[in-house]
């Protein structure tokens, strides 16, 4: 059996050894996180039981909280940008991947995937358990309801919520 332990590389969260249990602690926090992500902004704080992947292809604004059981996952070229004053709700699950499976004589696990970088303007608001898919813009100052999944952009100042996220009403 081939078992890897990634306990000092880019990626965090439960599951990975020794990386978990450092969000508990603040002091420990910052520490831990210096070299795990692409950039960081100041006052950037992330909790217990998040997940990163990819954490070198990730760029994070000022004034972000990392709520529990959020997932940010980020391609081996694909970048995921989150500007300044973005809320990000619990259980919130964004990635540059996906499978390809347009070939039926094949597993799905073997034919490849693609990545498309997201970008998370600032002043958004992510809600609860929200899904944000690969190639998704998110406008400035929108807000994608709790739940909602999206797979097309989202304009400035508007609410988009539903599966697949559709534009509720607009801000401005």
């Amino acid at each position: 059996m081939n078992v890897k332990l990634a306990v000092w590389g880019d990626r965090i969260g439960p599951d990975i050894g020794l990386t978990h249990w450092m969000l508990h602690f603040r002091s420990l926090t910052n520490l831990f996180l210096l070299g795990k992500f692409g950039q960081v902004g100041k006052n950037f704080q992330i909790r217990p039981y998040v997940s990163i992947v990819g954490g070198k292809n990730i760029q994070i604004g000022n004034n972000i909280t990392l709520r529990s059981f959020t997932q940010i996952h980020a391609g081996k070229t694909a970048q995921i940008i989150i500007e300044d004053d973005v809320l990000i709700a619990p259980g919130v699950f964004i990635t540059t991947n996906q499978h390809n499976f347009e070939d039926i004589s094949k597993p799905i696990r073997l034919q490849g995937g693609n990545s498309n970088d997201i970008r998370i303007k600032s002043g958004a608001w992510i809600g609860a358990n929200a899904i944000i898919m690969d190639g998704v813009t998110i406008g400035r100052n929108s807000v994608v309801a709790a739940g909602a999944v999206v797979t097309k952009s989202v304009p400035d100042f508007c609410v988009v919520g539903g599966v697949p996220a559709k534009l509720i009403k607009t801000l401005a």
